[in-house]
């Protein structure tokens, strides 16, 4: 066994022993397997395809223009994003987003996981059993006073 000592490394010259080629070939094999994993978890992104933001990413890359969006359908995309619940700011990120995938040249998949990251507003729900006991009540009301008005004139 012959050490080399160089100025602050110690370099071992040893011939290696089985079991470091075996430890080596598990960690390759380990390594692969983790790579085949990231491979799979990259084509399965199981995003939602009538995900509000999905749909705002897909017409935004309909529209560009190789990398560029015009003013007339940047307006048109905020205002789409507007009716599908996407606040302003969120949906100029999304624009920016996809944008920024076309210019690098890599597809709109390749934005998927950034975008779930972004917020999406959850509609609220109107709780109208208020609104349709006034509605009976007016109703009782009103039939109320033509029955009367029938019966004493």
């Amino acid at each position: 066994m012959k050490t080399r000592a160089t100025s602050r490394v110690t370099v071992d010259r040893r011939p290696r022993a089985a079991l470091d080629s075996r430890a080596e070939r598990v960690f390759r094999q380990a390594v692969a397997h983790e790579v085949l994993l990231a491979r799979e978890t990259a084509r399965d992104r199981s995003f939602d395809p009538t995900d509000a933001r999905w749909q705002l990413a897909a017409e935004t890359q309909r529209a560009l223009q190789g990398a560029v969006l015009a003013f007339e359908d940047r307006r048109r995309l905020l205002a789409m994003a507007h009716r599908l619940g996407i606040r302003a700011f969120d949906a100029n990120l999304i624009l920016a987003l996809v944008q920024d995938r076309a210019r690098r040249g890599e597809p709109i998949d390749a934005a998927a996981e950034t975008i779930q990251l972004i917020p999406v507003r959850v509609p609220v729900q109107r709780d109208w059993t208020p609104v349709w006991a006034a509605a009976l009540l007016l109703a009782m009301a009103i039939d109320a006073a033509l029955v009367a008005w029938l019966i004493f004139g």
